[in-house]
C-alpha cells in the first residue's frame, strides 16, 4: 500500500516495506517523470525506487510496484487501476484502485504542484521543443476551437488562458469564488450557468474579446497582453495604469512599459508570460 499522510486518529497500515515507494515508468518519460516522482516522495516523507521499462498494468496490481507511470490513453486498463489527473506529457500515474486516499492526495499535490512556477520551470525544461504523443490539449478542445473562433483567438491561446485559470478542472472554486475553467466571477450568472463548461467558456472568451478591444495595444500582440493583464487584474486598474504611465511619457501601447509601473514579481506580470509561454508550447505541440 502507498503510504502517505494523515490527519487525525486515522492511520493507515502500509503493507511492508514503509519506507521506500517502488516506481515503474518507460524510459522515454524518465526525465520529466523521475523528477516529479522524486519530489512527491519527497514530500511525503519516503526514499524512492524507480525502474524504467514496458512493465504490464499487472506489475502493479499484484503488488510488485506501488505506483506506475504510463500513458494516459493506457489500454487495456485493468478494472483494479486507477489513474491520477494527467501531466502535460500526457502521463498519469497509476495506483491500485483501493488506493483511493492515496489517489486523493495524489490529485491535490499534484494541483498544488502544477500552479507553481517551479512546475512552469520543470516543463519548460524537459518538455519544450520535444515531440508529446498526444491528441488534444484538453477534454475541451472541440469547444476551446468554437469560442477562439468566435473572438479571433488562437484556440491554443484560449486554451493556455484556461490552463492558467484552472489547469482545466471545471469543478475548480477560488477562494473569491470564482468558478469553472475560466474563474468567471459575476453576480451575473448562476452556479449552474458557470459550472457548465461550454456557458463559462463562452462567458470568459467573450469577456476576453471585449478587453481586446478596450485595449487596442501596439500591435494585435499587445493588445492581446493588454487583455490578458486584464483579465487577470481588473479592466479598471489596468486602464489606471495606462493612464499613469501616459502621464510619466512611457509608451502606454505597450505592456511591458506599463508593466514598469507595477511592483516586481507583480501576479499579473507572470500571468502574462505564463499564458504566453504555455501558448508557444502548445504551439510547437499541437496543430492549428
Amino acid at each position: 500500500m502507498l503510504m502517505i499522510p494523515v490527519s487525525g486518529s486515522r492511520r493507515i497500515i502500509p503493507l511492508p516495506p514503509t519506507t521506500t515507494l517502488h516506481c515503474m515508468m518507460p524510459a522515454a518519460d524518465a526525465p520529466f517523470q523521475r523528477t516529479l516522482v522524486e519530489k512527491y516522495a519527497q514530500d511525503i516523507g519516503l526514499d524512492v525506487r524507480v525502474q524504467t521499462g514496458d512493465w504490464p498494468l499487472d506489475s502493479l496490481t499484484s503488488g510488485a510496484v506501488d505506483m506506475m507511470i504510463v500513458s494516459e490513453d493506457a489500454s487495456p486498463i485493468p478494472y483494479n487501476v486507477v489513474f491520477s489527473r494527467p501531466f502535460a506529457d500526457g502521463t498519469v500515474w497509476a495506483l491500485r484502485a483501493d488506493e483511493t486516499e492515496a489517489l486523493r492526495h495524489i490529485n491535490r499535490w499534484i494541483t498544488e504542484l502544477t500552479a507553481s512556477e517551479r512546475f512552469n520551470r520543470m516543463q519548460k525544461r524537459y518538455l519544450s521543443g520535444k515531440p508529446v504523443d498526444l491528441n488534444s490539449i484538453s477534454q475541451y478542445d472541440n469547444l476551446l476551437r468554437a469560442m477562439a473562433d468566435s473572438i479571433g483567438w488562437d484556440w491554443r491561446l484560449l486554451a493556455a488562458v484556461v490552463y492558467h485559470e484552472s489547469r482545466f478542472h471545471n469543478e475548480a472554486t477560488s477562494c473569491k469564488g470564482a468558478r469553472g475553467l475560466m474563474q468567471i466571477r459575476s453576480s451575473r450568472y448562476s452556479i449552474e450557468e458557470l459550472s457548465n463548461p461550454a456557458r463559462n467558456l463562452y462567458i470568459g472568451s467573450r469577456y476576453l474579446h471585449r478587453l481586446e478591444k478596450m485595449f487596442p495595444g501596439a500591435n494585435p500582440t499587445e493588445s492581446i497582453k493588454f487583455s490578458l493583464a486584464a483579465y487577470n487584474f481588473g479592466e479598471g486598474k489596468v486602464s489606471r495604469l495606462i493612464n499613469r504611465a501616459d502621464s510619466l511619457g512611457l509608451d502606454a501601447s505597450r505592456w511591458d512599459n506599463v508593466a514598469t509601473l507595477l511592483p516586481q514579481g507583480h501576479h499579473t506580470v507572470s500571468y502574462v508570460n505564463n499564458v504566453l509561454d504555455t501558448y508557444a508550447y502548445y504551439s510547437r505541440l499541437y496543430p492549428r
